[in-house]
């Protein structure tokens, strides 16, 4: 085993003070409800100390729980509120193994048209991060993505969202493993999110709830001291 598996499965939890309130001390119960805005707010102070995988997890994410609380959906609330094209448009060329330098040319016209990083290729990241913790677009519904990579840095500020794209290949006129692939600034990215989140719930300060709430659980939140009934064991 590694030393850094040894690290994490030697955890001990430390008392944190994002549980704390003053409800503590009477025994009434800490909730952390899963809004959109305390998921923006992790994020940023995840990103602040350090912790970028974190971040990135939670900014794809948070699209899922706004445009749910919407009754939207995730590529739709991108758009409106992140300013992403949506037009679903396949990319099934662009996506092609073989190129010529024309077919190129003529893909990064395309990508440019639809405005370099679109909706599509936010839900693809989100889908890649998510379901593989990786940036290659292999999954279902990738093809509505030119990308085969969609690799997220660190470093380039937070008024860019896209701080470079481009291509690969092999070869010289017939290419082969051509792929085009893009570089998300993770501070662009957690901007325009956090941007987006605040225009979202201003509009109606009843959206900055969960999902669940509206829907008769009274269960909400990360945390609640609150205990069940009939409980027999606890694994």
């Amino acid at each position: 085993m590694s030393e850094e598996a040894d690290a994490i499965d030697c955890w001990c939890p430390k008392p944190s003070p994002g549980l704390q309130s003053r409800e503590n001390a009477f025994g009434l119960p800490t909730v952390v409800p899963r809004t959109p805005v305390n998921l923006m707010r992790e994020c940023e102070m995840a990103y602040d100390d350090g912790l970028v995988l974190a971040a990135l997890t939670l900014v794809v994410t948070v699209p899922d729980v706004c445009s749910r609380i919407d009754g939207t959906d995730y590529r739709t609330w991108a758009a409106e509120y992140l300013h992403l094209e949506n037009d679903g448009k396949r990319m099934d060329d662009e996506r092609n193994d073989l190129k010529s330098e024309a077919d190129v040319e003529r893909g990064f016209d395309e990508i440019l048209s639809n405005g370099i990083f679109t909706a599509s290729d936010l839900y693809q990241l989100r889908c890649a991060v998510v379901h593989a913790g990786s940036s290659s677009i292999d999954g279902k519904g990738s093809a509505y993505s030119p990308y085969r990579v969609i690799g997220v840095s660190a470093g380039f500020g937070a008024d860019k969202l896209v701080a470079q794209f481009g291509h690969t290949a092999n070869g010289m006129e017939q290419l082969e493993n051509c792929s085009y692939d893009c570089v998300v600034s993770l501070e662009g990215l957690i901007s325009r999110m956090a941007k987006g989140v605040a225009r979202f719930t201003k509009e109606c300060p009843e959206r900055n709830r969960e999902y669940s709430s509206k829907k008769g659980f009274d269960r909400i939140g990360v945390t609640d001291f609150r205990p069940l009934r009939n409980r027999e064991h606890i694994c």
